[in-house]
């Protein structure tokens, strides 16, 4: 929640989690959310609002609650190995005038089987002993995982987009432009994309897109810690710079280099992604060097001969990349591709072309750690194909203007 900019006053509560005969796992949920929130309010009557939260795993009716012990962790993750289940996090708002809100997400995670070893290994960290069903998704326990269906952060936690929408529905706080819900449940699945991948949650960096967005956005964006930003056109961009001055976060640029635009570009972007030629970078390479800066960039790669879109042809790449380490005032970090609209799958062949393309050009001196590729209708898809960079504006800001 304060990652929402609501302040908090955690108070553990004294409330018996014991389920009662034949309780189905999200009734069960619900009411623990329920008798904390209203434990909470007590106990501090001077609040004027408590929220209470509750996590249960659930296969079948079945509920998995904190182990008591080793072998208890133990039985839990081996019956929970190469199954499908249940992660329901149910939270309730209860407020000194009688107001009341309940809501529950339930996310379907599943497991790969695992074997004895690995199973002791990880209850041998302890980590299991304080956790609902015995495992952290976020921790030791993440490469368990092979699919996330549903809201990330309620397996981790609270489920902050939901919770956000509840207080604003029920008037207690405003979440301006609608933004912090949509980074919430954005960043949420971009974790469960992650994971899903046999990666770490944190492995991509979310890149709002806010060109063609008003200031006010992205000042609300800076408010809620979106950076970095990215922008396509100098002169909107340049605007912004002033407006925000302390308040900038970093910028990414995502447009085309204009080498006329090159000295502003290098002198405030943090990273550009769509460096499409040798002479692009070599503008920007000068530009950065007489600015005493070694600047990031991306090489962008034309997947599918689209005469509209700039960049280097995949077979043009090995000699635009060994150029592009030659030149001075410039750092070549990776890869960068816009494919064109496609289903999901079309997507993805792309996107596996772009890594394929990038591990063969890697070196150990040189290993081209960044792919920036996905935007708001195919970021899922590009995770799956290693994306490091995901550029999103729609699904993030919503409409421009």
């Amino acid at each position: 929640m304060e990652g929402a900019g609501v302040p908090v006053h955690l108070r553990p509560v004294d409330v018996s989690e014991v389920p009662r005969p034949g309780e189905a796992p999200l009734a069960f949920a619900c009411r623990m959310a329920e008798e904390k929130a209203l434990a909470g309010l007590a106990a501090v009557p001077a609040l004027p609002w408590a929220l209470g939260c509750d996590t249960v795993v659930a296969l079948g009716s079945r509920i998995f609650g904190k182990p008591a012990d080793a072998d208890e962790a133990t039985a839990m993750l081996r019956d929970l190995a190469g199954q499908t289940h249940h992660v329901i996090t149910a939270w309730a708002l209860q407020a000194q005038d009688g107001r009341s809100l309940v809501g529950e997400t339930t996310t379907a995670v599943t497991f790969r089987p695992l074997d004895a070893a690995e199973i002791a290994a990880y209850v041998a960290t302890g980590d299991p002993l304080d956790k609902a069903g015995a495992y952290g998704i976020q921790s030791g326990a993440g490469p368990f995982v092979v699919g996330v269906e549903g809201s990330y952060d309620g397996v981790v936690g609270l489920p902050l987009a939901e919770v956000c929408e509840a207080l604003e529905a029920a008037g207690i706080l405003a979440f301006p432009f609608g933004f912090m819900p949509r980074l919430a449940r954005l960043r949420g699945q971009i974790a469960a994309a992650s994971v899903a991948a046999g990666r770490a949650p944190d492995a991509v960096t979310l890149v709002g897109v806010s060109k063609s967005q008003p200031i006010e956005k992205l000042v609300e964006a800076r408010r809620r810690g979106l950076t970095p930003l990215g922008e396509s056109y100098v002169q909107e961009w340049r605007e912004k710079v002033e407006a925000l001055g302390s308040q900038a976060p970093a910028w990414h640029f995502i447009g085309r280099v204009q080498r006329n635009k090159a000295r502003f570009i290098a002198e405030h972007a943090d990273r550009v992604h769509a460096v499409e030629s040798v002479r692009a970078a070599e503008a920007l390479g000068r530009a950065a060097a007489d600015a005493g800066r070694v600047l990031p960039i991306l090489l962008q790669v034309d997947l599918a001969d689209e005469a509209t879109k700039g960049g280097v042809t995949p077979a043009e790449a090995p000699a635009a990349v060994e150029a592009l380490h030659g030149v001075a005032g410039v750092r070549l970090d990776g890869l960068m591709a816009i494919p064109p609209p496609e289903e999901p799958a079309a997507a993805r062949r792309r996107f596996a072309a772009l890594r394929r393309l990038r591990d063969a050009l890697a070196t150990p001196a040189s290993p081209l750690p960044e792919l920036s590729m996905g935007m708001s209708g195919d970021y899922r898809e590009a995770i799956a194909e290693g994306a490091t960079l995901v550029r999103v504006g729609t699904a993030l800001f919503g409409g421009r203007g």
